[in-house]
């Protein structure tokens, strides 16, 4: 069971990047990254691509919160929230910040036009999320455990 219900966030992550997005799924991105403060803070973002569990592409601004919070402390939280399936996926795990023009290329999408001069603009940045663990809710049912 829990590795039927592992297939199906797999499937899910997939599913909701901006590179991917499926018609009918509404869908949330958060990634939680520990403040100047040492308290742990929440934000939405959007996912541009991913490889399953095995890695989440994020694209933000270079000087943003967020990467100057992953530079400090990698460890952060994702968590995707669709929310006509009712469906919840937790990921903890580490953040790597990317500025290579090839990794930049393949991660930009079209509405990132509206912050950014292009994929290879110098404020432009690929946060490469790993998760390591995980705690998914999908179809009523609870799994949680280590990659």
């Amino acid at each position: 069971m829990s590795e039927l219900l592992l297939k199906k966030a797999e499937a899910l992550v997939n599913k909701c990047t901006a590179h991917t997005r499926e018609s009918g799924l509404t869908f949330d991105w958060v990634m939680a990254l520990t403040d100047e403060l040492g308290y742990p803070s929440a934000s939405m973002i959007s996912a541009s691509r991913a490889d399953g569990m095995n890695w989440i592409a994020f694209c933000t601004g270079l000087n943003a919160n967020k990467p100057n919070r992953a530079r400090k402390d990698p460890r952060a939280c994702v968590y995707l929230f669709e929310s006509k399936s009712y469906s919840g996926i937790s990921l903890t795990g580490q953040v790597e910040i990317i500025t290579d023009s090839e990794t930049k290329r393949r991660m930009w999408y079209d509405e990132l036009k509206d912050h950014f001069n292009g994929p290879d603009d110098d404020g432009f940045c690929v946060m490469l999320f790993k998760p390591e663990h995980y705690n998914i809710f999908i179809e009523y049912q609870n799994i949680s455990g280590d990659f």
